[in-house]
C-alpha cells in the first residue's frame, strides 16, 4: 500500500481568528511547529516503492537521490562540460554506472536511458550493490541512518565530494519534502527525525566567508587582463558531481565558483586572479550589445569570472537560497574588481556562447537577480518600513519579511513543499470567515505592475480569493492553485500609487477544496 504523509494536527475549527497586530507576524506562538500538509499523488511513487522493495533500499533515500540529481524530472543527455559522460533519466545515470546499473536489472543501456521505470529500478539495484560492497547487513537496511557508506560510492566523485553528496541526500531525507511535479502531482519524501544528529555540517578550507576552497588544476594565468565580466552558468547536474568533475584534470574545464542548490555552500575552485576555463568561445561584442568592444576576439575566460550553479538550464524554478547566495557572491566579486553591476557585465553563458549553450536557462530570475545585486540582497529583517526601492523595481515580499506580512493564528507554518519561496510558507483550511493573510508592499513609483503569488506545491485550493488594493479601488480575483506548484501565478496587472501600503490579501472565504497558501507575492513593473 502506498504511504501518504498526512496533516499531523487535529481538524482545525472553522471559526474566525483575529489578525496578528501589524509589525508582529509571529505573535501566535505556534510558528515553531512545522506541519506536513499535503499527500503524495504521483503515479511514479509506486514505481519508486516497488523498486525499493525489490532491491531492499529505503524508498525515501531513493527518492532523495533522484530529487538531488534531477529534481525528479528526467534528463536526456545534456551536459555543461565537454567530455563529461551524458546523464539520463530520473537519476542522471551516466558512463560506467549507467552500464553497470543496466546490467544489474538485465536491461539494455538504451532502455534504462529512455524508460523512467527502468531508470528507477536500475538506480535501486546500483545502490543495493554499493550497500553490499560497503558491508551493510540486509537485516538493517530499512534503517535510513546506515546508508552513508553506500551513498558515498555513487557518482564517481572525489573523496571530499563523496561526503558532500551523502550529506546532501541525507539532509533531504531528514527534513522530508513534498515535490511538485510538472504533471500537477506531488512526490513525497518522508521525514526522518532520527537522522538529525548524523549529518556532517562542518566544512574546511574556508578562503572567505563566502566560499570553501576546493582547488581545481584546470586554470592558467590571465596575463595582462583583469576581470571585467561575471558569467553565470548552470552545471547541468548536481553540485557535488559538478565540483568533483571540475577538479579532475581530464575535465579540461573549471569555474571560479560553484554554488550548491540550497545556497548553504559555495566551492571556490580557481583563484580570481587566475583564468578558469568556463567559456569555450572568444568574446563577440555584438552578442553583448556592443559592450567591451576592445575585447573582441579575446578568450572570454581571460577577463571574466565564472560561477556555476547546481541545477539545469531546463528546470522550472531556482531555489531562493541558491539565488541569494549567488547574489551575495556576485556583489562581493563586483565590489572587489570594480565591475559594473548591470546586464552587460553580469551575463549568462548562453548569451556569450549561443551556438552550443543556453545556461542558466529561461527561468533564471534575471530581473530581480540583477536588481538585488545592484541594490543589496534583501532588506534587513529588523526594518519594518524600509525606504521604497528605485522606480521600476521588482518587489518581492515573503511571509517571513518582518513588518510586511500578517495573518491569524490559524495560518499554520510549513516548509514541506520544495517549490516554496524562502524558508517556509503559511497555510490554513478554507472557511466562511474573515481571516486573511496580508502583504505590505512599498513601491518606489506610481505605475502599472503585474502582481504574482507564489505557490509552493501541488494539491492546494481550487478557488483561492486574492484581494488587490490598487489606485482604482479593490479587485478580487480567484485562482485554482491545485496544479501550479513551484510557480508564480499572475493575479493581473493594475495601476498603483507609490508608497507603502497593505496591497494584497489572501482570503480563506471560499468553497474551493484544499488548503489556502500564503507564501510570497511579487510586483513587476509593466
Amino acid at each position: 500500500m502506498r504511504k501518504t504523509y498526512k496533516l499531523l494536527v487535529g481538524t482545525m475549527a472553522l471559526t474566525m481568528a483575529a489578525c496578528v497586530p501589524e509589525g508582529d507576524p509571529n505573535a501566535d506562538g505556534r510558528l515553531g511547529v512545522e506541519i506536513s500538509e499535503v499527500e503524495e499523488s504521483s503515479p511514479m511513487a509506486l514505481v519508486f516503492e516497488e523498486a525499493a522493495a525489490e532491491f531492499d533500499v529505503p524508498v525515501d533515500i531513493l527518492k532523495a537521490i533522484s530529487f538531488y540529481e534531477t529534481q525528479l524530472e528526467p534528463v536526456a543527455g545534456a551536459t555543461e562540460f565537454e567530455g563529461q559522460p551524458e546523464p539520463y533519466g530520473l537519476f542522471a545515470l551516466r558512463g560506467e554506472e549507467l552500464e553497470l546499473a543496466s546490467f544489474l536489472i538485465g536491461s539494455t543501456v538504451d532502455e534504462v536511458m529512455s524508460a523512467d521505470d527502468l531508470n528507477v529500478r536500475a538506480a535501486a539495484a546500483l545502490l543495493s550493490t554499493y550497500a553490499d560492497d560497503a558491508g551493510i547487513p540486509r537485516d538493517v537496511r530499512s534503517d535510513v541512518t546506515v546508508w552513508a557508506p553506500a551513498l558515498e560510492q555513487l557518482g564517481d566523485l572525489d573523496e571530499e565530494m563523496r561526503v558532500t553528496f551523502a550529506n546532501e541526500v541525507l539532509t533531504i531525507v531528514r527534513t522530508g519534502l513534498a515535490v511538485p511535479l510538472a504533471d500537477g502531482t506531488t512526490m513525497v519524501i518522508g521525514r526522518h527525525d532520527e537522522m538529525a544528529d548524523m549529518i556532517d555540517t562542518t566544512s574546511s578550507g574556508l578562503r572567505s566567508s563566502l566560499a570553501r576552497w576546493l582547488p581545481s588544476p584546470n586554470y592558467n594565468s590571465r596575463g595582462s587582463y583583469r576581470p571585467q565580466l561575471v558569467v553565470i552558468h548552470s552545471c547541468e547536474g548536481a553540485y557535488s558531481g559538478c565540483v568533483s568533475w571540475l577538479r579532475q584534470t581530464r575535465a579540461r574545464a573549471s569555474a571560479h565558483y560553484v554554488v550548491n542548490e540550497s545556497g548553504s555552500e559555495i566551492a571556490q575552485l580557481v583563484d580570481e586572479n587566475n583564468r578558469a576555463w568556463h567559456v569555450a568561445a572568444s568574446y563577440r561584442p555584438h552578442l553583448n550589445s556592443g559592450r567591451l568592444s576592445n575585447r573582441s576576439g579575446v578568450s572570454t575566460n581571460s577577463f571574466s569570472i565564472g560561477i556555476e550553479h547546481g541545477g539545469r538550464a531546463a528546470q522550472r524554478t531556482w531555489p531562493a537560497g541558491q539565488i541569494t547566495a549567488s547574489v551575495n557572491l556576485v556583489r562581493d566579486i563586483t565590489a572587489r574588481h570594480n565591475i559594473p553591476r548591470d546586464r552587460y557585465h553580469i551575463v549568462s553563458h548562453g548569451r556569450l556562447q549561443p551556438e552550443s549553450r543556453t545556461d542558466p536557462g529561461p527561468n533564471w530570475p534575471w530581473t530581480s537577480y540583477l536588481q538585488r545585486i545592484a541594490q543589496g540582497s534583501t532588506p534587513p529583517p529588523t526594518t519594518p518600513n524600509p525606504p521604497p526601492p528605485p522606480s521600476g523595481s521588482v518587489v518581492t515580499v515573503d511571509n517571513t519579511t518582518s513588518g510586511r506580512f500578517r495573518a491569524g493564528s490559524r495560518w499554520e507554518l510549513s516548509s514541506w513543499a520544495s517549490g516554496r519561496y524562502g524558508a517556509n510558507y503559511r497555510f490554513r483550511s478554507p472557511a466562511f470567515t474573515s481571516d486573511p493573510a496580508e502583504y505590505k508592499v512599498n513601491l518606489g513609483s506610481s505605475g502599472r505592475y503585474e502582481v504574482f503569488a507564489r505557490v509552493p506545491g501541488n494539491g492546494y485550493n481550487t478557488n483561492v480569493p486574492y484581494v488587490i488594493q490598487h489606485s482604482g479601488g479593490q479587485s478580487v480575483v480567484h485562482r485554482d492553485i491545485s496544479r501550479r506548484g513551484g510557480q508564480w501565478v499572475s493575479l493581473g496587472t493594475y495601476n498603483f500609487t507609490r508608497g507603502d501600503a497593505w496591497r494584497v490579501s489572501i482570503s480563506c472565504w471560499t468553497n474551493g477544496t484544499g488548503y489556502i497558501i500564503a507564501d510570497a507575492i511579487r510586483f513587476e513593473p509593466r
